[in-house]
């Protein structure tokens, strides 16, 4: 089992991976694809609510849940539970582990962060 799964609770797991994506938007907001990330997160995601479902092995099994919201081009947590928002993104505990164990890794290549639903969220 990882050191850090070990001493860690998925609250700091998920604090954790969202530090290193406002890091990584902030780092690569120059470049294409980031620039229109954060372009379409000022214009159409300002101020909305994602849902965020953690899960061990099974997708459809989730047992945490966060809802954050973008403002200001940046992620912030906005609850820890199953809020209102629909679930935007499924991710695996292991995903948020490694992330955690490594986060330069996933600042300097942002393409890893799994971005996908949101740009799928926001019409990219």
């Amino acid at each position: 089992m990882s050191a850090v799964l070990e001493n860690s609770n998925t609250y700091d797991l998920f604090m954790g991976y969202l530090d290193t994506v406002n890091e990584a938007l902030d780092e690569h907001s120059d470049t294409p694809v980031i620039g229109q990330v954060l372009a379409l997160m000022e214009k159409a995601g300002s101020g909305r609510k994602f849902g965020a479902a953690i899960y061990k092995s099974d997708p459809q099994s989730p047992f945490d849940y966060f809802t954050v919201r973008l403002a200001d081009g940046k992620f912030e947590l906005d609850a820890r539970g199953k809020d209102d928002p629909d679930i935007d993104w499924r991710v695996s505990q292991e995903f948020l582990v490694n992330v955690n164990e490594d986060p330069q890794k996933y600042v300097d290549n942002p393409a890893l962060l799994d971005l996908d639903w949101l740009k799928t969220r926001l019409g990219f």
